[in-house]
C-alpha cells in the first residue's frame, strides 16, 4: 500500500471502520458502541447498523451511570503510528481533540493519541509546533492512566525541550531518569535522548568556535562531547542489540557524532552496521543511501586537527 493510499484511508477510517467499544453498566448489562468523542457530559457514539456492511447511526450517550468501558482497537491511531509524517498531522490532531477528555479514563487510547500528535509536531522545523508538542506531552505525562503513555510523553517532552534550545535542562533530567530507570526500554530511550543532547551541544560548540583547534579549552569540550555522545548512542547496540529499531537509531546517532568529529571511516562503519545487521529497520534505507553517497563522493583532503589529551 503506497503513502497516498494510506493517507486517503485515514480520511475515511472514522466513517467505515467501527472498532467496537463495550460499555458496562452497574447492573451488569453491556452495550456495544463505537465512542467517537466526548461532548460535555455525553459520549458521541456510533451504533452498530442492523444492515451488514452499512454504517451505523450516530447519537449521544450520557457519561453518568457507566461502570466502565472496554475500548476496542483504534484503527486510526494504528495507521498513524505506522506512518508518522507531517502529512498526517490533521488526522492526528483531530483524534487527539476527540480523545483528550478521556485521558484519565482507564483503557482509553487518549494518551497514545496525544503522544502521536506530539511526535508528528516535532517532525516540523517550526518552533511554534515544538511549543505545541511540549504542552501536549505535559498533559499526557500528567494525566494519562497508562504508565507506558506517561513514559513516552516524558521522552517526547525532553525532545521538545531540546528542540526549543533547553539542552542543559533536558539533559540533566534525562541523566536522572537514566540513573533510576528499571525498565530496559525507558533506559535505552533515555540514553538515546542523551546522545541527541550531546550531539546538539557538539554542533553548537563547533558552530560558535570555527577555530576550535586553536583553543585548548574548546578542544577539550569537543573531545568530551564526542566521547559522551558516542557512548550514549552505542549503548543500545552494545547492550540490547536484539532491540533492532533502538539499536539502529543509536548507530545512526553514532554516525552523526563521527561525522561531526570528522571521522569519516567510523561514520561509514556504523552506517554499514545498520545496513547489514538491521536491514529491516526504519533507518536502514537512509543508512544505505547515505553510505552510497559517501562512497561515490570524492574523498576530502585530510585536515589533521589536534586532539585534547584525556
Amino acid at each position: 500500500m503506497n503513502t497516498l493510499t494510506r493517507i486517503f484511508g485515514l480520511l475515511v477510517l472514522p466513517l467505515c471502520l467501527s472498532a467496537q467499544d463495550v460499555v458496562y453498566y452497574p447492573d451488569g448489562t453491556t452495550r456495544e458502541v463505537e465512542i467517537l468523542a466526548v461532548q460535555g457530559d455525553a459520549y458521541l457514539i456510533t451504533l452498530p447498523s442492523p444492515i451488514p456492511g452499512q454504517p451505523g447511526g450516530k447519537t449521544t450517550m450520557k457519561r453518568a451511570g457507566i461502570a466502565k468501558i472496554i475500548f476496542g482497537p483504534d484503527p486510526v491511531l494504528k495507521t498513524i503510528e505506522s506512518n508518522k509524517s507531517e502529512a498526517l498531522l490533521a488526522s492526528a490532531r483531530l483524534r487527539w481533540q476527540n480523545l483528550e477528555p478521556l485521558l484519565g479514563t482507564a483503557e482509553s487510547h487518549a494518551g497514545w493519541a496525544g503522544c502521536l500528535l506530539g511526535e508528528i509536531l516535532l517532525l516540523s522545523d517550526d518552533p511554534a509546533r515544538h511549543g505545541e508538542a511540549l504542552e501536549i506531552f505535559k498533559k499526557v505525562e500528567a494525566g494519562a492512566w497508562n504508565v507506558a503513555d506517561r513514559q513516552r510523553a516524558t521522552r517526547g517532552r525532553l525532545v521538545a525541550m531540546m528542540k526549543k534550545g533547553q539542552l542543559e535542562e533536558a539533559s540533566a533530567e534525562a541523566e536522572e531518569i537514566a540513573k533510576l530507570a528499571e525498565d530496559p526500554d525507558l533506559l535505552i530511550e533515555t540514553k538515546l535522548l542523551l546522545a541527541q543532547a550531546r550531539i546538539a551541544s557538539l554542533r553548537r560548540l563547533l558552530d560558535e568556535n570555527p577555530r576550535w583547534s586553536e583553543d585548548p579549552p574548546v578542544q577539550a569540550d569537543r573531545v568530551r562531547l564526542i566521547h559522551e555522545a558516542a557512548d550514549f548512542a552505542l549503548f543500545p547496540f552494545l547492550f540490547h542489540g536484539t532491540k533492532h529499531e533502538q539499536a539502529a537509531q543509536g548507530l545512526w546517532l553514532a554516525h552523526d557524532t563521527y561525522a561531526l568529529a570528522g571521522d569519516e571511516p567510523r561514520a561509514a562503519e556504523v552506517l554499514g552496521d545498520i545496513a547489514e545487521i538491521y536491514p529491516d529497520t526504519a533507518r536502514a534505507g537512509e543508512a544505505k543511501a547515505t553510505l552510497a553517497k559517501s562512497v561515490a563522493a570524492p574523498a576530502p583532503a585530510a585536515k589533521p586537527a589536534p586532539e585534547a589529551k584525556e
